[in-house]
């Protein structure tokens, strides 16, 4: 995701120069964003951003009840769930995990240090609707880290580490929640109605201290022309994103 004003997902690698993925075409883009007072507008991002200096933040988490979606006339549509460090404002990587919720009911869980492809992990995480999952990403330095997952409704969990990603470091300059609109072979995938989806829990933590989402930038996708996101932040930190339609 770069600096930027309109937001698109980002792509992040493996701890491998040529990660293992089972989607090498799927991918995130650099956020490009239209911005106005804490406002922003993107074409593939909604969420939350905390700003802060280069050094700020080496650790994001929140907390999300994954969506029941069963959308028979839309089975491919998507909303791409996930936490990060940089990419809004740091445009020469991201640390992300997330998960990818389907019209047909599906799922992929999956990691990613931008400018690589998302990837799987290296093993499976069973997720359904309605399932308590906890995403954290931990920077270790600025090309070192860890991202993991957790199923806090059945208490598994997966995690990777990535390592040596001296191609692409990290800023530490951003902690994000977003709800995105993936791309697949450089074109953004059809969204799916996924009603509202709420980030809670929301930490970001690093030398700056430890904040949740609260006083966050709010981030709402615009497609055409039209918002089709509104994002809401409360005083506690969470972070609703719902789908509004084009």
């Amino acid at each position: 995701m770069f600096k930027a004003l309109i937001l698109s997902l980002a792509t992040v690698g493996s701890v491998l120069a040529a990660p293992t993925t089972s989607s090498s075409h799927l991918a995130h883009s650099e956020p490009a964003t239209h911005k106005h007072k804490r406002d922003l507008t993107s074409r593939t991002w909604s969420g939350a951003v905390q700003e802060a200096s280069a050094g700020s933040w080496n650790y994001v988490q929140g907390t999300v009840v994954i969506p029941t979606l069963n959308d028979a006339n839309n089975p491919k549509g998507s909303a791409d769930i996930w936490v990060g460090i940089d990419g809004n404002n740091c445009g020469t990587a991201i640390l992300q995990t997330g998960i990818v919720a389907y019209g047909d009911g599906s799922f992929w869980v999956w990691t990613e240090w931008w400018q690589y492809n998302m990837q799987d992990y290296e093993t499976d995480l069973a997720v359904s609707g309605g399932d308590t999952v906890r995403m954290t990403v931990h920077a270790t330095s600025r090309t070192s880290g860890t991202s993991t997952i957790e199923n806090l409704t059945t208490g598994k969990s997966v995690s990777h580490t990535f390592t040596g990603e001296t191609a692409y470091p990290l800023c530490e300059s951003d902690a994000e929640w977003i709800v995105e609109d993936y791309q697949e072979n450089g074109t953004p995938v059809p969204l799916v109605n996924w009603g509202t989806i709420e980030f809670t829990d929301t930490v970001a933590k690093g030398s700056n201290g430890q904040v949740s989402a609260a006083g966050a930038e709010k981030i709402n996708m615009k497609v055409d022309g039209s918002l089709v996101t509104s994002t809401d932040i409360d005083s506690n930190g969470k972070v609703s994103v719902t789908y509004i339609g084009n």
